[in-house]
């Protein structure tokens, strides 16, 4: 199993969890098995079977364990969500057991194999997940939501295109679903800012490493208002605080584009 040190975890930006982690640059969660053959298989082709079929169950195992780890919200994760219900834990497993394989299975000595797999944080999973929140926009999106630069944003240099939030001085941990405050406490941005069907497919943040790669990246590109973090909220420490005056710019901005409805919000943390 892959092993990472507490530095690497901070470093990379990656939440390890149980044997699997979750990747927030990508969205990703991925998880390693290993499985063992029957000895009392006639050939080494069902021995092999048997084993990747062992190492697919042990994987789905740890990316159930990962998932129960995920900060949902700041006062929230995903495996108090799950205990309220048996419904929601039964679909959980069922959007695990759909992961896709990564890479060649690897094959031991000993006839033991490992395989690793990932599934998408976003789509089924935050769909299920964020199913409690209130959204400002439940309109259904004509076409999956991506992130393309408008003509208006390109044409109109000083029209703000999103949001990056530089958290790089603050202990913030990713979440499904996080918000931003103002220093005064007033809500700035959260569920009830955003289209739902954005949110699901994308995220309601991006989480990237460098203030360079935010602004290359097109959920924010071109001209996106870049603010600085004071600091972070909540139990869970999920939630983002900026100053008062950045909080009324954004207001003001988002009075008059859509950026905040559409996700259009990364935050840089280290």
């Amino acid at each position: 199993m892959k092993k990472v040190s507490l530095i690497s975890f901070l470093v990379l930006m990656i939440t390890l969890l149980a044997q699997g982690e979750i990747d927030w640059e990508r969205r990703v969660i991925s998880a390693s098995g290993i499985g063992a053959p029957n000895p009392n298989a006639p050939n080494m082709a069902v021995k092999r079977a048997g084993a990747i079929n062992a190492a697919k169950m042990y994987a789905i195992r740890d990316l159930m364990a990962t998932i129960k780890g995920m900060y949902l919200s700041s006062e929230q994760t995903a495996e108090n969500y799950m205990m309220t219900s048996d419904v929601v834990k039964t679909q959980t497993e069922g959007i695990a057991r759909a992961f896709q394989m990564v890479g060649e299975p690897q094959y031991f000595e000993d006839g033991s194999v490992q395989v690793t797999v990932e599934m998408s944080v976003d789509g089924k999973l935050s769909d299920l997940m964020m199913k409690n929140e209130t959204f400002g926009d439940t309109t259904p999106l004509a076409e999956p939501a991506t992130y393309k630069l408008s003509e208006v944003a390109a044409s109109q240099p000083e029209v703000y295109t999103g949001l990056i939030i530089d958290c790089s001085g603050i202990e913030l941990r990713p979440a499904l679903s996080p918000k931003v405050y103002s220093q005064a406490g007033k809500e700035i941005y959260g569920s009830a800012n955003v289209n739902k069907d954005f949110a699901v497919q994308q995220g309601m943040l991006g989480y990237l490493k460098s203030i360079d790669s935010a602004k290359a990246n097109s959920r924010v590109t071109n001209n996106p208002f870049v603010v600085k973090a004071v600091s972070a909220k909540g139990t869970n420490k999920a939630d983002i605080i900026i100053s008062d005056a950045d909080a009324a710019k954004i207001e003001e901005m988002a009075s008059k584009l859509n950026f905040l409805r559409e996700c259009r919000v990364i935050a840089i943390i280290k």
